[in-house]
């Protein structure tokens, strides 16, 4: 049996008994009862006192939880509605509209910041002067434009010729050159916007194959939460990278064989835009070139006959031409030339950047997006489905960052670097969900709502900049939900990592191992999906997480993780 196959005889064992139209009552005031109980017992001086984490929920986050457990009882007797069989035009517009209100919102009253007057820099030095030097731009305050600056340059490795030359690589500039000119900054949000949008329906239609549509809705859900909606309106190059990336993916994956002159020439055709995706991603940004090398692998393998040699044609002489760019440049045909060889910045532990990547407060996936749990507990499915398309793909985007001393991006929204494997989350997630709805898959549209919530909250209000994070500093959202007790007491900060934040992150990796093997074991015994089934098992959890950090990892002062009163981006 081939692994679609396999995939399907899962799904129609693990997902069990459909659930009835309606529910018990019992059902719907479980959720009631937990977070009445907790909530009631964060109000006591003794409870508080024995376990000092519950004072977190005399704060905005008692609300919330309050809010989910009204939901989950809601959605416990009121009969589940079928969802519906949407087209890609219908979720491209769906998805433009809500990241354009968003972006456009937020960037209206809030200058850029990190990298993103760089990018803009040189795309008005790119179409003003057609060059990338940016000295006479910024002599005349080009950058007054979007920001009242001044800015510090970010300069790479002086050019053959001696003067100084952009860290960032050309691509994003490039693009954004001519929609500059035509509308300025605000122009090029709604370009970036456009690309999250279409990026949405790319992982839709790369989860859609299993013939699941509440899978396939649920992958497109995450271009609506963080971090990629974070990324789809401001000016970086993360989710143009993940856009050629799903493209890409779809494109070069094999299929049948050709049948006739039609299809052999539609490949013929597929094979070259494969490889022009797969050379755009270096000209976005360095990091990408594994991520490059891998759709080529991927082309090499998918494709057959003419196709796979208009392919190696197309990819041979585009990288011709981009190290032909850094030879007339840097005199060196290597793209490390910028760097002026190995960057000292590819030194990082390895170790500590996943963990970061993955649970930093300010900068990870998991405390901004916890839908993505459900994608780590779908790469075992990937594993078993032998999707190692994807796995090779998602790999080669991760591994770079790894390596790299700032793993965090600088001043920006959380997982940066994380944002264009967002077709491997988004096919994991889907294969989770389409083998079985047992287990952490029950949270599925909990967990999905929450995110989306967060996008809005984050991007309400700009001057609170909730959206941004630098370094090891507070992180200023989780100050706002703070209640008697710090939450960012109980959440690592791995940038400048502490021996107490190194033991923070243990905690939690530990929670979390625990709760993929609870799912991995609930997938085939009911009892234990019976965990799965309401607010028990993650207020429980996240209790224990407390008391763990206040008793062994974190026993210094509370004031350690306090918000700096100073609100400024610079």
């Amino acid at each position: 049996m081939g692994s679609g196959g396999r995939l399907r005889a899962e799904s129609r064992i693990e997902h069990g008994t459909p659930a009835p139209a309606g529910r018990s009552w019992p059902g719907a005031l479980a959720p009631l009862a937990w977070a009445g109980g907790v909530l009631a017992a964060s109000r006591l001086p003794l409870a508080v006192r024995i376990v000092p984490s519950l004072g977190v929920l005399r704060g905005p986050l008692g609300l919330l939880l309050a809010l989910a457990a009204i939901g989950l009882a809601a959605a416990a007797v009121v009969p589940r509605p079928r969802l519906p069989r949407p087209r890609a035009s219908v979720l491209f517009a769906v998805a433009w509209g809500f990241l354009l209100t968003v972006g456009l919102a937020y960037v209206s009253r809030l200058r850029v910041s990190g990298d993103e007057p760089h990018y803009l820099l040189m795309a008005q030095s790119l179409w003003r002067e057609h060059d990338l030097d940016l000295q006479d731009n910024i002599d005349r305050g080009d950058w007054r434009e979007y920001t009242p600056g001044p800015i510090s340059p970010h300069y790479g490795f002086p050019r053959a010729d001696g003067r100084p030359f952009p860290a960032h690589s050309p691509g994003l500039p490039l693009l954004l050159a001519p929609v500059y000119a035509i509308g300025g900054r605000v122009l090029c949000v709604v370009l970036l916007t456009l690309a999250g949008a279409l990026l949405g329906v790319e992982m839709w239609r790369i989860a859609r194959p299993g013939g699941d549509d509440e899978a396939a809705l649920l992958a497109w859900i995450l271009v609506l939460i963080p971090p990629v909606a974070f990324y789809s309106f401001l000016v970086y190059t993360e989710v143009p990278a993940a856009l050629a990336l799903a493209v890409g993916m779809r494109m070069l994956r094999r299929r049948g064989p050709a049948t006739d002159d039609y299809d052999r020439d539609y490949d013929v055709g597929r094979g070259v835009a494969g490889a022009l995706l797969a050379a755009a991603l270096p000209w976005l940004h360095l990091k990408m070139a594994p991520a490059a090398a891998a759709l080529g692998l991927l082309g090499l393998v998918g494709l057959r006959g003419r196709a796979r040699l208009a392919f190696a044609g197309t990819a041979a002489m585009m990288a011709a031409a981009f190290l032909a760019y850094y030879h007339a440049i840097f005199g060196v045909a290597s793209p490390l030339a910028i760097y002026g060889g190995v960057p000292k910045d590819a030194d990082g532990s390895p170790l500590r950047a996943l963990a970061g990547l993955l649970l930093d407060r300010s900068f990870g996936l998991l405390p901004y997006a916890p839908v993505f749990l459900i994608g780590l507990a779908g790469l075992g499915v990937l594993v078993r489905a032998r999707r190692w398309d994807a796995l090779t793909v998602g790999a080669a985007v991760v591994g770079p960052a790894l390596a790299w001393r700032m793993w965090w991006g600088g001043q920006c929204p959380p997982a940066r670097f994380l944002v264009p494997a967002s077709p491997l989350f988004a096919l994991a997630i889907a294969e989770r969900v389409r083998t079985s709805h047992r287990g952490v898959a029950h949270w599925r549209w909990v967990l999905a709502a929450l995110g989306i919530a967060t996008t809005v909250g984050m991007t309400a209000a700009p001057g609170a900049l909730l959206l941004l994070n630098r370094g090891d500093r507070p992180t200023r959202l989780w100050a706002a939900l703070s209640g008697e007790r710090p939450v960012a007491r109980y959440l690592p900060s791995l940038v400048s990592a502490s021996a107490d934040e190194v033991r923070v992150a243990l905690v939690w990796a530990a929670a979390i191992a625990l709760l993929l093997a609870l799912d991995a074991v609930a997938r085939r015994r009911e009892g234990a999906d019976r965990l799965f089934r309401g607010l028990g098992l993650p207020i429980v959890l996240a209790l224990s997480v407390g008391v763990a950090v206040d008793a062994w990892a974190r026993r210094g002062p509370e004031n350690t993780t306090a918000v700096s009163p100073d609100p400024s981006p610079d």
